[in-house]
């Protein structure tokens, strides 16, 4: 079983690398006030995760107004929950959508890989191959996610013990983007 694991993640990342060396974008540092645009990435297999997300999104959507916000969630099951079904700006795939090497083949996440975010955030907590195929595929500005090593296809991370959970880092992301590029904060802070 192990030795099939390192082939997927081994197929992977040459797949991915390939992509990448056509692959060009604008990096651009963001923060709550100055995106219009953001987007998000979310493991959505549990509910309490589906819940913190959504009122990370109620809580941004009060600080930038204008601001549109769009998330694409990964469900580890057959179906999506009935909960999630109506919320607006919210697409979701599943782990049928996943091929051999796990990476995503679905039509709503091709579409959500053709937006150029100001703001991508990555909150899935576990090293994930779709994750990084999505993060490293997307044109979006300002790429944020959980630390980790290696990675490449973030433009700033966040380092949190293992032991947290989302809530905990879904704090932390909201704590530095209202902070980061603020023009009053002296500039060791991380005005970037």
């Amino acid at each position: 079983m192990k030795i099939f694991l390192k082939l997927q993640l081994a197929f992977g990342d040459f797949v991915l690398k390939r992509k990448l060396k056509h692959f060009r974008r604008i990096i651009k540092v963001h923060n709550f006030k100055t995106a219009k645009r953001i987007g998000i990435i979310f493991n959505a297999t549990k509910q309490e995760d589906y819940r913190q997300v959504s009122g990370f999104i109620k809580d941004i959507l009060e600080i930038g107004i204008g601001m549109e916000v769009k998330v694409l969630g990964f469900v580890n099951n057959k179906d999506v929950p009935n909960e999630y079904l109506l919320k607006k700006n919210f697409s979701y795939f599943l782990k049928r959508s996943l091929n051999w090497y796990r990476k995503p083949v679905n039509s709503e996440v091709e579409r959500f890989l053709t937006e150029k975010f100001d703001i991508l955030i990555d909150f899935s907590l576990n090293n994930d191959y779709l994750f990084n195929y999505i993060m490293a595929l997307s044109p979006s500005r300002f790429k944020v996610g959980k630390f980790r090593e290696p990675n490449n296809y973030y433009d700033f991370m966040i380092s949190i013990n293992k032991d947290k959970d989302l809530k905990y880092f879904i704090e932390q992301v909201r704590h530095y983007l209202e902070m980061i590029n603020r023009p009053e904060l002296s500039p060791d802070f991380m005005n970037i």
